[in-house]
């Protein structure tokens, strides 16, 4: 997990330790390196010491890799990683959107827009089958995730053609 040391990153570290089918083989950060994970967040128990992702170091045979970095920072990481055939899962904004100029009008230039192409939407009720077998998955967000899922039987039906969403939140989007 790249960027474990922030929120997402961290969650997610935890749900691969505690799960019976992966082997977390690193947790990686920008930040607090050579601390332990499970002292950032006690709540997590992940007893692994964050370490300074060095893509080019890793050990082979990674099946897999999370990366948790905001939107542009992690688009060079997820570029080094399927460099090397690794799959991923990336949390940011980066692979979201098929559409070139859709995201640079939200999100400027990409960084790695060679790999668009190969991103398949996480959202697994919609995208099940393509997300099996995919190289680069991108994890939708919480609030396109209740978005698009309210919203996608109104699309199959015909029924919308443009919609605006007004959400709120509170302390933390998280």
């Amino acid at each position: 997990v790249a960027g474990a040391t922030g929120f997402a990153g961290a969650l997610a570290a935890d749900l691969l330790w505690r799960h019976p089918g992966f082997e977390l083989a690193l947790v990686g950060g920008r930040s607090d390196v050579g601390a332990r994970l499970d002292s950032l967040y006690p709540r997590y128990r992940v007893p692994l010491e964050i370490q300074e992702l060095d893509v080019a170091s890793l050990p082979s045979g990674l099946d897999a890799a999370i990366v948790a970095y905001p939107h542009a920072a992690a688009a060079p990481t997820v570029a080094a990683l399927r460099d090397r055939a690794v799959r991923v899962v990336d949390l940011s904004a980066d692979f979201r959107l098929r559409s070139l100029a859709t995201y640079e009008q939200w999100y400027g230039v990409h960084p790695r827009p060679e790999l668009l192409p190969e991103a398949v939407y996480g959202l697994s009720e919609l995208h099940r089958s393509e997300i099996a077998g995919a190289s680069l998955v991108a994890n939708p967000g919480c609030y396109p995730t209740a978005s698009v899922l309210a919203l996608a039987p109104l699309a199959r039906a015909g029924a919308i053609a443009d919609v605006v969403i007004d959400a709120k939140q509170g302390v933390s989007g998280a």
